[in-house]
């Protein structure tokens, strides 16, 4: 019987627990746009995305700055939603929800409003 790899074992030794801030944009019914700031603290991990990873982008986007924010299950982001952290700003493009081995793994690119 084969084991399932145990990323989270990665996070638990390279994370730090950090605070960051969550935009996220809300359209309410007459279609106004409000950003929705709120903090929160997490344990993980951000580091640039591998090449390997970025070549199954489309090809628009492999100039983009991507990176890896890989978080203990309880940090819940969605795709689009925008992450201040460390005084950088970065763009929630993808999410793979590996919770149920504890941990979620969001792909996001820095200096998003310039990567149209």
């Amino acid at each position: 019987m084969k084991r399932l790899p145990r990323p989270q074992l990665g996070i638990n030794m390279w994370s730090q627990t950090s605070k960051a801030l969550v935009i996220r944009q809300v359209v309410d019914g007459n279609g106004n746009v409000t950003d929705i700031r709120k903090f929160f603290s997490f344990d993980g991990v951000i580091q640039p995305l591998r090449p390997e990873e970025i070549k199954v982008k489309e090809e628009a986007q492999w100039s983009w700055d991507w990176y890896w924010f890989h978080t203990k299950e309880n940090v819940k982001l969605e795709t689009n939603d925008r992450v201040v952290y460390k005084n950088i700003e970065y763009k929630i493009m993808a999410v793979k929800d590996y919770s149920d081995y504890g941990h979620i793994e969001y792909h996001c690119i820095k200096d998003w409003q310039n990567a149209n």
